[in-house]
């Protein structure tokens, strides 16, 4: 925090995938130009996350948030509404203002909500918005709802809720380089094992390589490639249309948009060739 500012105004969430929900929150701290905007978060690892906390991070400064906070959830899940409030939201970031989603909950065990943070805060004189829930289409905006539509494959539909496309940006991997040998060359990375589990199959994607200013399409398998005999590891392997290049240990952002059929193994390597000609024609 910029000691320099006598206070900041701190959007509150964990930010999981940074919904449509939460980018209305993020937007109202930023609205409130008299403080210095941040964001706290933390990282729990062990949930069954929409995003990677490098992609968070991403999308949150992509709003134009500035400051960011992320705190390791073990530090602070012993804390008491009271402390959290006090320790952190006064001590450490000095807000004069918050902002948060209606279903936030903080203090040790979840204890309190959001009419606990608002009558502790008043006591110290401390702004809080409490922003109400998101609809789209008349579904409530949630990060459950968006993890179920991720395990059952319908990115389009957790793709409006998100209010972008579902990515990952991850280091390419090598692989069994089985691809090429068929005509359809693929890059492969490893599915952070901290994520939604992805319905296995194949989708339609769209590849941003060096910046968004270079985007390619795509037709990516999420699984564990039956037909090449693979374990149990699950990857995400894509094939780049129109792209030939060395992507060894960069970082590539793969962007999901379509689910086109589930995983299967087939007989022969001739006949998966076959099936991705045919898949290839839902990009046309």
């Amino acid at each position: 925090m910029n000691r320099n500012c006598s206070t900041s105004c701190v959007a509150l969430g964990y930010f999981d995938g940074v919904h449509l929900g939460h980018k209305e929150v993020i937007k109202t701290a930023l609205s409130l130009t008299q403080y210095e905007s941040a964001v706290f978060t933390f990282n729990n690892r062990e949930a069954d996350n929409i995003t990677t906390d490098e992609a968070k991070k991403k999308l949150l400064t992509n709003l134009g948030v500035k400051q960011i906070f992320s705190y390791d959830f073990e530090e602070t899940k012993n804390f008491s509404a009271e402390e959290f409030v006090s320790e952190i939201l006064i001590k450490e970031l000095r807000a004069g203002a918050v902002c948060c989603g209606f279903d936030f909950r903080f203090g040790k065990g979840a204890e309190a909500g959001t009419d606990e943070l608002m009558r502790i805060c008043e006591r110290h004189r401390i702004v809080t918005i409490i922003v109400p829930p998101v609809e789209l289409g008349g579904t409530a905006v949630s990060s459950s709802a968006i993890r179920k539509l991720i395990a059952d494959g319908d990115v389009e539909s957790a793709n409006k809720l998100l209010g972008h496309e579902l990515f990952y940006e991850l280091e390419v991997v090598g692989g069994n380089k089985q691809g090429r040998t068929i005509g359809f060359p693929t890059i492969n990375q490893n599915m952070p094992k901290d994520c939604t589990a992805l319905r296995f199959g194949v989708y339609s994607s769209r590849v941003a390589i060096k910046s968004k200013r270079n985007l390619y399409r795509g037709i990516t398998n999420i699984g564990v490639k039956p037909t090449a005999g693979e374990n149990n590891n699950v990857t995400i392997e894509t094939h780049i249309i129109g792209y030939d290049g060395d992507l060894y240990g960069k970082s590539i952002e793969v962007n999901l948009l379509k689910f086109i059929r589930p995983e299967k193994k087939f007989n022969s390597f001739e006949e998966l060739t076959k099936q991705i000609k045919e898949d290839l024609k839902w990009l046309k």
